[in-house]
């Protein structure tokens, strides 16, 4: 039977653990215990994996989390869900379990941080397979990776290319094992970008382009944040996360550090202003995270389609999911489909190390 119910207040403070994902004992059932007439939970068969799927309203990113329960062990908290985020109309959920562990009879359900949630199920699916992690390699310890100009002139022999990574704007470099965007300036990069690396612009993608429900990850390192007289200062200066480059007219920002202090989720559609598109905000800003400078800091951002045609984004920043937003189409149809991932810096000095794209 499925049920609707309002989450108690008990269940805001639990969202701590929940998140953590460590198992605990729970003394009594879930603190949304979603019950078929015979008793709390959905009865279940060990080693198989199952989906997970409702609908929900919420004031800040939710996630569907599961507990097991055994005679012997009784209730566990064992799986937690991919992030969704925050909505004020009734928006779908849908995540899979892991194979359920040995010995367990039912599995209950919460959604920390939801308001109400309704049309809850538990369906039998086809295990999950260990996630696809791709880790793209520079190609080189140090040295010039590749440039705008390889881009420009794909086919001359004195360009540097690079198999895996794509740079449209500015110069990528290999330092110790790191890429690094070279100094910045303004200026067009030639062969070896040894007078210019034009890096106040640095656009780079991957040039694999199947990349669909992901987590892109990588530690970041900033030097410093410049201008020129081709880039003034702006408050959007920083490194953002690419994720469904389609083009140059189409994707999704993540921008993990700004000059301005500002995390936030943008959406690019074809036809405007910037460079023949314009951008959208998705969901809610964040303030009050300023730019840190010589320091390694784990950043990551995760896109997800959900049922509906919907997307979920979520913002990690320093390995923590800081901002999410829905877009449901928000100035042009929502990007669902496989595309590259990628970086963008502007009058920012940087490096990156340990670039990798995880399957959700």
């Amino acid at each position: 039977m499925r049920k609707t119910r309002q989450l108690a207040a008990a269940a805001a403070v639990l969202l701590p653990s929940l998140i953590a994902g460590a198992p605990a004992h729970a003394s009594t059932p879930p603190p949304l215990c979603w019950e078929p007439a015979d008793s709390c939970g959905f009865a279940v068969t060990a080693g198989r994996s199952y989906t997970i799927a409702a609908s929900y309203q919420a004031n800040a990113m939710t996630r569907a989390v599961a507990y097991t329960y055994s005679a012997g062990a009784g209730w566990l908290q064992w799986f937690t869900g991919s992030p969704y985020g925050q909505s004020a109309t009734w928006a779908p959920l849908e995540t899979k379990t892991p194979p359920v562990p040995p010995g367990t009879e039912r599995i209950g359900l919460d959604f920390p941080e939801a308001s109400t949630v309704r049309d809850v199920a538990l369906t039998d699916s086809p295990s999950i397979t260990r996630p696809l992690v791709y880790q793209p390699a520079l190609g080189k310890r140090s040295g010039l990776v590749t440039n705008s100009y390889g881009s420009r002139t794909p086919k001359r022999k004195d360009g540097a290319y690079s198999p895996v990574w794509q740079v449209t704007a500015g110069s990528l470099f290999a330092v110790a094992g790191a890429g690094d965007t070279g100094r910045i300036d303004d200026g067009i990069p030639g062969p070896r970008s040894a007078t210019h690396t034009g890096s106040a612009v640095f656009r780079m993608n991957t040039r694999r382009s199947d990349f669909l429900n992901v987590k892109v990850s990588f530690n970041l390192n900033i030097a410093g944040q410049t201008t020129t007289s081709y880039t003034p200062a702006s408050s959007y200066d920083g490194v953002h996360i690419w994720l469904r480059h389609k083009s140059q007219y189409e994707l999704y920002a993540a921008s993990v550090t700004r000059r301005d202090g500002v995390v936030l989720i943008k959406k690019k559609c074809p036809g405007g202003p910037t460079n023949g598109g314009t951008y959208y905000t998705l969901g809610a800003q964040v303030p009050g995270m300023p730019v840190v400078r010589n320091a390694w800091q784990q950043m990551a951002a995760t896109v997800q389609n959900n049922p509906g045609g919907s997307v979920t984004i979520v913002v990690h920043v320093r390995g923590k999911a800081v901002i999410s937003a829905v877009d449901t189409g928000v100035g042009c149809a929502s990007i669902t489909k496989a595309a590259p991932v990628g970086i963008r810096g502007d009058n920012t000095r940087f490096r990156f190390d340990k670039f990798t794209v995880t399957n959700l």
